[in-house]
């Protein structure tokens, strides 16, 4: 909350106010796809998924999806950076928010709704969040991602991330889902994709996902992927 306070200065509000006034009279050529005409750079959201409470996936040697997924997005998070992006996680420590006394569906509903209202308050271009798949009856690993066919731009998100993850090597050449059943994909309005890692229980990709090296491939295709994506998307400009 802004709170104005009586005791500032005329001056200080004077020029504060020259200085919103002229940033919103900069000229929009030559900023990021995506961006307002007075934002620096264009705002993702990346959400580490699960957190706190919600291990999310745990293997029987103690390997926690939580933790791969926070992995992932950090790296996510540094190469995204680096091609000029201003990027914020939904969490960037073992945390989850879901109110005391909560349990069940209500507290994972808390904690969804709480990452949600962070990209909505930022306006971000896109929401990005990681998982480790979890499926006990699969026997093919490999990275998919997933995405809401009704909202604008996240088939094509998923289908940019998809076509840059499928060039890692090895990797199995899966493709973009439906995952319009994702609570989070039922109430984001921005473009927003749910990307899978990998399958934890399948042991060729648990050997993968806990691997620095594998998760910076991951996070640079899906950066790639996003790029691609943000300049060709019309929605975005």
């Amino acid at each position: 909350m802004i709170v104005i306070r009586p005791s500032w200065r005329p001056w200080a509000a004077a020029v504060a106010l020259l200085l919103l006034c002229a940033l919103l009279l900069l000229p929009a050529a030559g900023l990021p796809i995506g961006a307002p005409a007075w934002w620096p750079t264009p705002v993702v959201v990346i959400d580490p998924g699960h957190g706190g409470y919600d291990p999310g996936v745990e293997t029987d040697s103690g390997i926690s999806e939580k933790d791969i997924t926070l992995q992932i997005s950090q790296a996510l998070a540094a190469s995204l950076r680096t091609r000029g992006y201003t990027v914020l996680l939904t969490r960037t420590d073992d945390r989850d928010y879901a109110l005391p006394g909560q349990r069940g569906r209500e507290a994972k509903r808390t904690d969804l709704d709480a990452r949600i209202a962070l990209a909505e308050a930022h306006r971000a271009v896109a929401f990005i969040s990681i998982h480790c798949n979890s499926s006990p009856e699969a026997t093919r690993g490999g990275a998919e991602t997933f995405f809401n066919p009704s909202l604008a731009g996240s088939k094509a998100l998923a289908q940019a991330i998809q076509t840059e993850v499928r060039k890692i090597p090895g990797m199995s050449l899966r493709e973009a889902h439906d995952g319009s059943a994702y609570y989070l994909l039922q109430h984001l309005t921005m473009p927003a994709v749910i990307v899978e890692a990998g399958y934890l229980l399948i042991p060729s990709d648990r050997a993968k996902l806990v691997n620095s090296a594998y998760q910076r491939q991951v996070a640079d295709a899906v950066a790639t992927g996003l790029t691609h994506f943000l300049n060709n998307w019309a929605g975005a400009s």
